[in-house]
């Protein structure tokens, strides 16, 4: 199914209500060159599960509502790209949107919108429906995962393909998994792995705790912690997350063949408040 011509309507309306079509769109490789992970700003994703009993003080603080924005400057091109959680019933619901800046908005490409469904079981989060795409469909591009727990598999669409895969009991989107990792940081995890549904293919992340560094945000150092997230690929993906409860994720970057290839930094959030 090629995805709506009406693209944001359609994207904020199957988060609501998810699609019982045979064929449904699911995600793009072109895109994680300015966003999540499979390609570079790995994301910064977050985003949860069913609500079953009490939530510890960990979860509390990190499911709160919050908005974060990122500078983003991927080979020489600019963007600006903005996060938010918010709470809509018993889901959470993570946006991200990314405007090219300067140059960049002569390829034509964006605003870029990305958004992540989910609910908290159990302290893992769970995602129940993922999509990213532009204003106008682009059937090459778009994508859209739909995750059913009771069946035990994920439907969707990715690369101009149908795509299906089982789903193990861990397993997160290219936006939720930001979270996910940040859930286990204050749980005192210093060395995991994730799997990742990246749409055309699930990845194992293994984030690998190396040394603590000062990262400065706006006018201010903040005590941070690098981790290499090792995904098996080419393209070297780190993070740096602060060293408070909240553990918000300052910097990511992403190296390939020894060269810094994209760089995305923190410049204000609501988390720091």
């Amino acid at each position: 199914m090629r995805p709506s011509p009406d693209y944001r309507f359609s994207h904020n309306r199957a988060l609501s209500q998810p699609k019982t079509s045979s064929r449904r769109p699911m995600y793009p490789s072109g895109y994680r060159t300015l966003v999540t992970p499979t390609s570079f700003i790995a994301a910064l994703a977050l985003l949860l599960t069913l609500f079953h009993g009490s939530v510890n003080a960990s979860e509390s603080v990190l499911l709160e509502p919050f908005q974060s924005e990122y500078a983003v400057d991927y080979s020489g091109f600019r963007a600006a790209r903005t996060i938010s959680l918010e709470k809509d019933g018993e889901e959470y619901i993570l946006r991200s949107t990314t405007r090219l800046k300067g140059a960049a908005r002569l390829t034509g490409y964006g605003p870029i919108y990305e958004v992540s469904r989910f609910t908290l079981q159990d302290s893992v989060i769970r995602p129940s429906l993922y999509s990213i795409g532009e204003d106008k469909p682009n059937p090459k591009r778009d994508i859209r995962i739909e995750f059913d727990w009771d069946s035990g598999t994920s439907s969707g669409y990715a690369k101009g393909e149908e795509r299906s895969f089982a789903l193990e009991p861990n397993i997160q989107d290219p936006l939720s998994f930001d979270l996910m990792a940040r859930l286990l940081l204050s749980e005192g995890k210093r060395d995991f792995v994730l799997k990742v549904h990246e749409g055309h293919r699930v990845r194992s992340y293994h984030f690998i705790e190396q040394e603590e560094e000062a990262i400065k945000v706006a006018s201010r150092k903040i005590p941070a912690t690098r981790y290499f997230i090792d995904r098996n690929s080419s393209r070297e993906l780190y993070y740096w997350f602060s060293n408070n409860p909240k553990q918000v994720p300052l910097q990511i970057r992403q190296r390939h063949e020894q060269k810094t290839k994209g760089t995305v930094t923190l410049t204000k959030s609501t988390l720091l408040d």
